[in-house]
């Protein structure tokens, strides 16, 4: 599909290889053929290219089949699969490629997404929204993006005192997962209404970081507020725009990460407490063997007076970065049960041999080419 943007469309990849952004990386051979014959306009678009600063990317975030990228300008970038409009470019690029079989036009190198449209009306839920560039969309620096399973989120960053920022969401709309109060899908990054309506409220507790689980968003606010929006249970029904998760809130827990799976949240607090809530089939709640799920926040017990400085729940499992600073941290780290390390000494000598041998053979190497010989 493309989602791993090395401009191949390759079904497996073994090792690792460059990421490609369009318009950079790939202008060596252009700009030698541009140079060969007379100026035309692909040959000055291939100019413009080589001359362009490189692109320095500072967060990425994976779909099912789709990356978005994020620039340190805070420029959009997205390759992989846009069957959903999860690419953000306008389309799907739906054909047919024998009489009875649909194909999708897909992304095999991360292209830029610089166009950002105005809120739904919000009057008619199953009406087609029209697409309305905000006036401002080449101008709009995006802070913090997340990716669902086929949806894709993005925060913009603070701009000028007075304004709250921006929340803009795009790709597959079932279960209500982009916040529009509609399922519906969108093509391109669309601003979420919530937000803007209650801009009051916003300005003094402003977003500042997105999150997305498998169909499902939340963004946490200044003041360690989560509002929640989507489906991430199998039953009940799904909330079709931002709101916020008042049993928290109301509880005083201030948030100081969140992390949404397959059918799981998870949040911790600043004071050392750990919630989560949803199906959990695999223990990745951490209530234990006994239950599995639950419909509302409960404790982690395991966790607790443990300080979580960042959370991630993958589609089976959960991962917790555990704070160890001082002698409290200690304390309640040394409560938590370890994973069995027999045999893990085999391993770690081996890894450390082939290390070493790696090593020799790197330095092997550099004595056999010529150059500059260092300074003493």
């Amino acid at each position: 599909m493309g989602q791993c943007g090395i401009n191949s469309s390759i079904e497996e990849i073994h090792s690792f290889r460059k990421c490609h952004i369009a318009g950079f990386g790939m202008h060596s051979a252009a700009s030698k053929k541009a140079s060969s014959g007379p100026p035309t306009k692909k040959s000055k678009l291939a100019a413009a290219a080589a001359s362009a600063d490189p692109v320095e990317i500072v967060q990425v975030s994976c779909g099912e089949q789709f990356s978005v990228a994020l620039s340190s300008k805070g420029h959009l970038y997205s390759a992989g699969s846009g069957e959903f409009g999860q690419l953000g470019n306008g389309a799907t690029g739906e054909h047919f490629v024998t009489a009875n079989k649909l194909a999708f036009d897909n992304a095999t190198k991360f292209e830029r997404r610089a166009l950002f449209c105005d809120q739904d009306s919000g009057k008619d839920v199953n009406a087609n929204t029209a697409i309305v560039p905000l006036p401002d969309s080449s101008e709009i620096v995006i802070r913090s993006i997340a990716c669902g399973k086929n949806h894709s989120i993005a925060l913009e960053a603070p701009t000028q005192p007075g304004t709250a920022p921006r929340l803009f969401t795009w790709g597959c709309g079932d279960y209500g997962c982009l916040g529009h109060g509609k399922q519906a899908d969108e093509y391109f990054p669309r601003l979420i209404s919530t937000f803007s309506e209650q801009k009051a409220l916003f300005l003094s507790n402003a977003p500042r970081k997105v999150t997305a689980g498998a169909q499902c968003g939340m963004v946490l606010t200044e003041m360690g507020h989560v509002y929640y929006w989507g489906r991430h249970r199998p039953v009940g029904e799904a909330t079709m725009r931002p709101t916020l998760v008042d049993a928290l809130a109301n509880n005083s827990h201030v948030i100081v990460s969140v992390s949404g799976g397959n059918q799981t949240l998870v949040c911790a607090t600043k004071n050392g407490s750990t919630v989560a809530w949803g199906n959990g089939t695999h223990g990745e709640l951490g209530f234990g063997p006994t239950q599995k799920s639950s419909s509302k926040p409960i404790f982690v017990e395991a966790l607790d007076m443990c300080r979580v400085s960042q959370v991630a729940c993958g589609y089976g499992h959960t991962l917790y970065l555990v704070q160890h600073a001082d002698a409290e941290d200690k304390a309640a780290v040394s409560k938590l049960k370890s994973l069995e390390c027999q045999g893990l000494d085999g391993f770690i000598h081996a890894t450390a041999s082939m290390a070493s041998c790696d090593a020799d053979e790197d330095d092997g190497k550099k004595s056999t080419k010529k150059g500059r010989s260092k300074k003493k």
